[in-house]
């Protein structure tokens, strides 16, 4: 009855279609696919969009004085100034801007707004210094760590300090940093983003996870479970602290050079960073390591400055949002000349010294080397949090997992189900040691089975389409991004589908043996070599795909427009045609040689006007009125014939045939798409060029060069009219334009120039 029941389910409910492996297999990858071609989409049309945004014209405007300025030898403008008299074009090309709070206020003038402000490490981040950039924005993004590094106050007096901790509701309400007002207003939505993508072992962060996080934070397990470049050491140094003088430790200062240039000998791929305490420590570390280098010469080109991926060395204040694979922490501070230890340690014993430690802790991808002169068990307990914090975390680098109570991997474990222990029951059959349950937090896989000749590392992780699969709200966390941060941190993986295994029991168990088998010859450390870090995705999905190491910039070229795309040359009617057209209507009347003044002749004018118009449109009354006489062959019309012109005009609109607008006339339902450049045969005069196409060029020019002004507008605007200079003529007719395209709110004249109504 059971298997009838799973074979009536399986043959109606399509979610459960396809069951073999390997069409399941096509199907997620083409899902990943898909997903990958989405993302490498978002990022084209981000860029598409900011090529589209930037100033076609840099001969005039805004984007002019930025051009004239990047010219410049010397003697350049400031760049408050600069950026006031050009925000319009600089937020065109720069849609974003990352700038400290400080910068905001020192270069930004006041009323220089964008559409969204977002503050990253908003813990260090003082309300006072935040405000200058949030009242900029309308919206405000604010990205921190409230269990991480609080503003600093090394550079505060203590006079700003007020140790009355008795409410007062005449006292401001005070907070550390601008994340805390935000989280403490209520208003903003607060979204918590819990993966942990940057340590490659989870002895990196399995401490502060259970010390600062509450465990609430998911992390993967890594492939590799023990070995000399991973997991977390701790390193005892014979060092004396010097209380009362340099309050530094020369002898573990000497200690961490040698480890600097130990690493850089054994694993020069892996980068590399150095964390003090202090920094009297910092100091001292960096002459003792002077000292070590010159007997290393040709370790010189490890020792480079480059900010993402170069070596340093950092005292515990400056050290946030700072990542390297392998981090050496020098404690300091420690027993004195008397043997004296005491639970002093500089910015540690400060409020809050327990986020310096979790920042401390926390910034290694790969190993993290914890030298100190003492033992963590050697501090006698304290009152202070963050101490024992440092205590704690010292007993945890000497004794490892076991001081946190939590077993990176359980040997005790069992399989969650009965298709995970039917796998499990068959791989140990096969002889193979294989551990159920791997991982520390939040994400586990199924089981793994150990590398025969490296039992430190875990050849395979087998993942089974059970609780563990299923538990993701997203496909993309489930079929992409999960297995990605798994094989970055080193995983071999083979997934079987529970349906597969039920119908295809033979064909699955054959696929599990050949991935367990080429697993398990493959070389243990092969991929530990490798150094990649995944990037941020999005804030729902915070780990990309593999990425290239070499990334070629995008380069934003401002383009130098010579002649305008909207533009094309005046087409002029042909004296014959109109001479034919004549011709023809002349006939049609039986009158051949009828002239203008005659009455009879309204019929033949409006035929040659239609021509007119219909070539040349929009076009001003005086050029039809020119065209007319031409194709008569006279050389000027008196008061008569222009009566006669006009009233043929009149009657050509009253039949609908064309439309006046303001003194020029069309077609109906013709839009302007174009001006007319002059060429050799026709160069109208300002008078002859109809006002909707001398403001359809100005709107251009504005388009292409926002921030222009008045006068360098109509410079522009004559010069592409053909005209050399502007004359009384052009430029009242110019500002009337200007003026009605102001006042009908096409165009918006602001302190820094002209610019289209959307930009403002």
């Amino acid at each position: 009855m059971l298997t009838a029941w799973i074979e009536h389910h399986l043959a109606l409910d399509a979610r459960l279609k396809p069951v073999r492996a390997t069409e399941r297999d096509q199907l997620v990858e083409s899902f990943r696919t898909a997903d990958r071609d989405l993302v490498e989409a978002a990022h084209a049309e981000v860029i598409s969009a900011c090529n589209a945004r930037r100033p076609r014209r840099t001969s005039v405007g805004q984007a002019a004085v930025i051009r004239r300025e990047a010219e410049k030898k010397r003697r350049h403008m400031p760049v408050r100034r600069l950026l006031g008299e050009t925000r319009e074009v600089v937020q065109l090309i720069k849609p974003c801007l990352m700038m400290s709070p400080l910068t905001v206020s020192q270069f930004l003038p006041m009323d220089f707004t964008f559409d969204v402000v977002i503050f990253d490490e908003a813990s260090q981040v003082l309300p006072q210094d935040a405000v200058n950039s949030v009242y900029r924005g309308r919206a405000l993004i604010v990205a921190g760590d409230q269990k991480q590094l609080p503003p600093t106050s090394f550079f505060t007096t203590g006079a700003e300090e007020d140790d009355e901790d008795e409410w007062d509701e005449n006292t401001p309400v005070g907070f550390e940093s601008v994340l805390d007002i935000c989280k403490g207003s209520g208003v903003l939505r607060s979204l918590s983003l819990r993966w942990h993508y940057r340590s490659r072992h989870e002895n990196l962060i399995a401490f502060s996870n259970h010390e600062f996080y509450g465990r609430e934070l998911i992390t993967f397990p890594g492939a590799l479970e023990q070995g000399p470049d991973i997991g977390v050491e701790f390193i005892k140094a014979d060092g004396v602290y010097d209380r009362g003088g340099r309050s530094n430790n020369p002898v573990e200062a000497a200690t961490v050079a040698q480890r600097v240039i130990h690493h850089f000998t054994t694993r020069p791929h892996l980068t590399l960073g150095v964390v003090a305490l202090s920094k009297a420590q910092a100091e001292t570390i960096e002459e003792e390591l002077h000292k070590a280098r010159a007997g290393r010469p040709d370790l010189d080109r490890y020792f480079t400055e480059d900010r993402l991926d170069g070596f340093f060395v950092k005292n515990l204040e400056t050290v946030q949002g700072d990542e390297r694979d392998v981090i050496i922490l020098s404690v300091g501070y420690g027993p004195d000349q008397q043997g004296r230890l005491l639970s002093t340690f500089g910015p540690i014993n400060k409020e809050g010294g327990w986020r310096r430690l979790n920042v401390a802790v926390t910034r290694a991808r790969r190993r993290m080397e914890a030298i100190a002169s003492f033992h963590g068990g050697d501090l006698k307990e304290s009152t202070n949090n963050s101490v024992r914090a440092l205590k704690r975390y010292l007993e945890y680098a000497a004794n490892g997992p076991r001081v946190l109570q939590t077993e990176a991997a359980d040997p005790d474990a069992v399989p969650e189900s009965p298709f995970e222990e039917e796998v499990f029951a068959l791989l140990r059959g096969w002889g193979y040691t294989t551990q159920p349950q791997v991982g520390v937090a939040g994400y586990r896989i199924d089981m793994a089975v150990r590398h025969p000749d490296a039992p430190g590392t875990y050849a395979l992780g087998i993942e089974c389409d059970g609780a563990m699969y299923h538990s993701s709200r997203a496909a993309r966390d489930r079929d992409r991004l999960r297995e990605s941060v798994l094989r970055e941190l080193g995983w071999r993986l083979h997934r079987i589908w529970g349906t597969d295994w039920y119908r295809n029991r033979r064909d699955a168990v054959e696929r599990l043996r050949a991935a367990v088998e080429a697993a398990c010859a493959a070389d243990p450390h092969a991929s530990s070599a490798v150094r990649v870090t995944p990037p941020v995705e999005s804030l729902d999905a915070p780990v990309a795909e593999d990425v290239p190491e070499v990334v070629q910039p995008v380069h934003f070229v401002p383009v130098v427009v010579t002649s305008a795309s909207w533009s094309r040359p005046y087409q002029e009617v042909e004296p014959a045609l109109l001479a034919e057209v004549r011709a023809r209507a002349c006939a049609r009347l039986e009158v051949p040689g009828i002239e203008l003044q005659d009455p009879g002749a309204a019929e033949a004018i409006a035929e040659v006007a239609l021509c007119t118009v219909e070539v040349e449109g929009p076009v001003e009354e005086e050029l039809i009125f020119t065209r007319v006489r031409t194709a008569w062959g006279l050389n000027r019309s008196g008061p008569v014939v222009r009566d006669r012109i006009q009233w043929a005009l009149r009657s050509l609109a009253r039949q609908g045939k064309i439309v006046r607008i303001g003194t020029a006339y069309d077609r109906p339902g013709r839009e302007i798409t174009c001006m007319r450049a002059p060429t050799s045969e026709c160069n109208r005069k300002v008078g002859l060029v109809p006002a909707l196409e001398r403001r359809f060029a100005l709107c251009r020019v504005v388009d292409e060069g926002p921030g222009t002004h008045r006068e360098d507008l109509m410079r522009e605007a004559a010069r592409l009219f053909g005209w050399t200079r502007i004359g009384p003529d052009i430029r009242r007719a110019l500002t009337a334009d200007i003026d009605a395209l102001i006042t009908d709110g096409r165009l918006v004249e602001t302190e820094g120039g002209i610019v289209p109504v959307g930009l403002v």
